[in-house]
């Protein structure tokens, strides 16, 4: 499926400006951005519940079909989950008892093989929303489309689902164009990750690329990474004119590769190499997590978040402590 040039102008609003994208056969594409961004309005004009106001949509063989799940279920009420989930090939005219055949063998893959008779106020939350995707994917679309569709879900059962979802998409071959605000949602099942704001997508790339290379200050920062510094601050930390192109002057660095010196060794004693520094600063914030803390240390008025493994020798608030800054895992990016 190929965008090209789309717009979408509702009322005197623009919403989608000019959008182009390609979505691959048997692709996971995962559209990210903030709220207000055209996310939704992207995927009903695909679907064609709204109009677009220019572009066109391609099909690799001219003809193709989509579905669409939202983040509610939006199950008929008063049918059943085998009803449910016939219904679309009940309205393509498929016969009653060839659309019951095909119902039932379709609950084989959503693993609701005993729920067939009840009705959507007798199912968990995650059992109504595998029956609505199978009530969108028994008319084998060629392209899926979900708005968050797990968003309402508390976590386990959203991870689970998710895991479902990409190995039935990968048994069956389908393409995912797939929304979502939940970034390890992203990672976890995306071939290519598209960025939007205001009604335009900013940066597409794969999610090691897009994470080593973001495309501006703005995607980073929305991509939450941690430790964002200007290079005119790291040229100070590391006492030294980067060898950098020109246009990246800023660099961020995961947390957990910023290692604490123990407060028992001396600076002078440290043996490193000539590609890392030793930032000094003050610690302002201590928090557990799973694998030990998260500190968060103050130096030249920029904040560093740090990880630390294991559970002994942990800085206290306002302690003074210093931090070996590896220069090749510092990602370079133009702000």
């Amino acid at each position: 499926m190929q965008l090209e040039r789309i717009k979408i102008q509702i009322n005197q609003s623009i919403i989608i400006s000019s959008i182009d994208l390609q979505i691959n056969s048997g692709e996971i594409f995962v559209l990210m951005g903030p709220s207000g961004s055209g996310k939704t309005t992207l995927l009903k004009g695909i679907a064609g519940l709204i109009p677009f106001t220019s572009g066109k949509l391609r099909w690799e063989d001219k003809h193709g079909t989509t579905g669409i799940v939202f983040q509610e279920p939006r199950l008929f009420p008063h049918l059943t989950v085998l009803e449910n989930i016939a219904f679309g090939l009940k309205v393509r005219g498929i016969p009653a008892k060839e659309r019951r055949i095909q119902a039932l063998d379709f609950l084989k893959n959503l693993q609701l093989e005993s729920l067939e008779s009840r009705y959507p106020h007798q199912l968990s939350g995650g059992q109504q929303q595998r029956v609505a995707l199978g009530r969108a994917l028994i008319l084998k679309p060629d392209l899926l489309l979900l708005d968050e569709p797990f968003a309402s879900l508390d976590t386990s059962l959203r991870q689970d689902l998710i895991e479902w979802l990409t190995k039935l998409q990968r048994r069956l071959g389908f393409s995912i164009l797939w929304v979502t605000h939940y970034l390890d949602e992203a990672l976890s099942v995306a071939d290519r990750i598209g960025i939007m704001f205001e009604g335009a997508i900013q940066q597409i790339a794969a999610p090691d690329a897009l994470f080593q290379n973001p495309a501006t200050e703005k995607i980073a920062q929305f991509l939450s990474l941690p430790n964002r510094i200007s290079r005119k601050q790291w040229n100070k930390w590391f006492q030294s004119e980067l060898n950098l192109p020109t246009t990246q002057n800023r660099g961020w660095i995961d947390s957990n590769h910023l290692q604490v010196i123990d407060r028992d060794c001396q600076l002078s004693d440290i043996n490193r190499e000539v590609s890392s520094c030793i930032i000094s600063g003050i610690v302002t914030k201590v928090r557990p997590n799973r694998e030990g803390y998260s500190i968060q240390v103050t130096s030249e008025n920029n904040l560093l978040d740090v990880n630390m493994l294991g559970w002994n020798k942990i800085p206290k608030l306002d302690e003074k402590i210093s931090i070996i800054v590896p220069f090749e895992k510092i990602h370079w990016y133009t702000e």
